[in-house]
């Protein structure tokens, strides 16, 4: 069903395309399609839970021995290997297309980010994440989301691994360059 959704999606819009529509592409009826989704939002996001809390538990198991950060970048790496980027681009362009799903997508970057610093929290040995954790969450994702973008945006065709390493390097750089002007003053 997550197939035939995204081609009416990309054909027609989010907006203009229907649960009956993309059941009938499917070959199911609307009955059947409401047993497996509670609506049409749900086919595009359903599996962003398992994604961060998957991402969650990959950061809690990296080694002690990494930095918060490489943790994260590794994780976002290891999470990556094996995505379809016509797949990824595919579902990018139909999130960009709508006000609706672009709205649910930063609701779901939030829940993501909040499971993700629940998971740092939990490598740090803590009950709950404090603004560190919190904070590496937010911007770990937010750096995969510009490493995607890269691909959808600007048709990159490099690996998505090092797109991943890159942008968390410029993050490095920029926080070096901080600490030395700090220093100088």
């Amino acid at each position: 069903m997550r197939e035939a959704a995204l081609e009416l999606f990309l054909a027609q819009g989010y907006d203009a395309t229907t649960t009956d529509q993309v059941a009938a592409k499917a070959g199911f009826s609307t009955r059947t399609f409401f047993r497996y989704f509670d609506s049409k939002d749900e086919v595009l996001f359903r599996g962003q839970r398992f994604w961060s809390e998957s991402v969650a538990d990959m950061v809690k198991q990296q080694p002690a021995a990494l930095k918060p950060m490489d943790a994260m970048c590794e994780t976002l790496i290891k999470q990556a290997k094996g995505f379809s980027r016509e797949a990824l681009i595919r579902y990018e362009r139909v999130i960009e297309s709508s006000v609706t799903l672009r709205g649910r997508s930063e609701i779901q970057h939030a829940e993501n980010a909040r499971r993700v610093a629940e998971g740092l929290a939990a490598r740090r040995g803590l009950d709950e994440p404090d603004d560190e954790c919190t904070i590496m969450a937010s911007v770990g994702l937010m750096l995969y989301r510009l490493a995607v973008e890269e691909i959808r945006d600007r048709g990159s065709t490099r690996p998505i691994a090092a797109l991943i390493r890159e942008k968390f390097a410029v993050l490095e750089a920029i926080y070096s360059q901080v600490v030395a002007d700090r220093g100088a003053n």
